[in-house]
C-alpha cells in the first residue's frame, strides 16, 4: 500500500489495482467491469534448464492455475489479439 501511495505522490498517475485494494488519501477507485479486464502473467525460464526449485514453481503454477480457474476465460472479458495468440490451450 505504502508503495501505491508513493507512485500516486509522485507521478500522479493511475495506477491499477485489485478491485479490494484499500482506499488511500487522494485517491478515487474506480472498477474497471466492461470489459472485464485481464492481466496476463508468464512464468519464463532458460530452455533446457532443469532445477527442482523451476519445477517445483511450474508445478504449483500449473495447479493453482486448475485450482483457481486461471486459464479460463471469464465471460464478456478483453485481452489484446497479441495477448489472446499466447494463451495456451489445456484442454
Amino acid at each position: 500500500v505504502a508503495e501505491f501511495q508513493r507512485v500516486m505522490e509522485k507521478g500522479g498517475h493511475p495506477v491499477l489495482a485489485v478491485v479490494d485494494f484499500p482506499p488511500l488519501p487522494g485517491t478515487v477507485l474506480r472498477p474497471l467491469v466492461d470489459p472485464v479486464p485481464l492481466s496476463p502473467v508468464s512464468l519464463v525460464w532458460r530452455k533446457g534448464l532443469r532445477h527442482p526449485g523451476v519445477d517445483a514453481l511450474r508445478n504449483a503454477t500449473d495447479q493453482l492455475a486448475l485450482a483457481e480457474g486461471w486459464l479460463v476465460r471469464p465471460s464478456g472479458a478483453w485481452l489484446p489479439e497479441s495477448d489472446l495468440s499466447l494463451m495456451r490451450n489445456r484442454s
